[in-house]
């Protein structure tokens, strides 16, 4: 029998669960638009703000310099197949950076009752995308992950205690606050009832950078279009097998983003346009 975590349910074969899937693939995409963070989804990841800061520096040719008096916060890195299925791929973020600039702060655990948990406000942050390294987040995966990055004033930082943290090096995460906007479904099979979702899994399986941590993956969730809401966070806990600390200068390559206009459409999926997106706000 083979579980489908989205369904609730389980199939003798691999058709009758596709066929499921394409049939509630409204209903799916729905859900999985609704207001999530990264740290729920075993995506959180790892920083060590001190190395970060010190491999960028360390090499003159690299096409990105970081300034000594900001921070830089990884909040979110793509072609990672996480617990729920999912996986973000490059350009996902383009349209939020441009969208949500000067509009998002930096908390503490998600949580903004508490005035300390505010650690910056929109006003001293900077939203990029580039290419890193997987092994500048302490990985062996091959090549580079496309990240959304904060950049952040060091004096803007208004907890002092989380300023010492970042300063030190502690390896903190980050976490970020996101709906889905567009999704894509990815299924591995043959069958040519499913030929679109076939050659969405051909183009996207490949870049996923921890497929050998999976004995099997039938499929999986593409997002193309992912929002950010309201804040990303600093976490002292939760780490998981995607997350890992920034390494030395000859493991870590920053890259601008490159256009992707000129892209190849997606296969057409209706239910892009037909479901509209659903918050709940934690």
């Amino acid at each position: 029998m083979i579980k489908c975590k989205e369904l609730n349910k389980e199939f003798a074969t691999e058709k009758e669960l596709f066929t499921a899937l394409k049939e509630n693939e409204a209903l799916i995409f729905a859900q999985k638009k609704m207001e999530c963070k990264s740290i729920d989804k075993g995506n959180a990841i790892v920083l060590n703000q001190v190395e970060l800061c010190k491999d960028l520096e360390a090499d003159t040719e690299k096409a990105f310099k970081t300034d000594d008096d900001h921070y830089y916060i990884v909040v979110n890195s793509a072609n990672y197949l996480d617990s729920h299925k999912d996986v973000h791929v490059s350009g996902n973020w383009d349209k939020t950076v441009n969208d949500q600039q000067g509009k998002i702060y930096l908390w503490w655990c998600h949580e903004c009752g508490i005035t300390d948990n505010i650690l910056a406000f929109p006003n001293d942050i900077e939203m990029f995308t580039a290419n890193i390294k997987w092994s500048a987040l302490g990985k062996s995966y091959a090549g580079s992950t496309y990240s959304l990055i904060y950049k952040i004033k060091k004096d803007a930082i208004q907890n002092k205690k989380v300023k010492e943290w970042l300063d030190n090096g502690q390896p903190l995460q980050a976490s970020v606050r996101m709906i889905y906007v567009k999704l894509l479904s990815a299924f591995n099979t043959d069958d040519k009832d499913f030929a679109e979702q076939k050659a969405v899994f051909d183009k996207y399986y490949p870049l996923i950078a921890n497929k050998e941590e999976f004995e099997e993956i039938k499929y999986f969730w593409v997002v193309k279009e992912a929002q950010n809401k309201a804040e990303s966070s600093l976490l002292p806990y939760g780490s998981n097998s995607a997350t890992g600390r920034i390494e030395t200068k000859e493991d870590i390559e920053i890259e601008a983003v490159n256009d992707t206009s000129n892209e190849i459409p997606e296969p057409s999926i209706d239910t892009q346009t037909e479901q509209k997106n659903k918050v709940i706000i934690f």
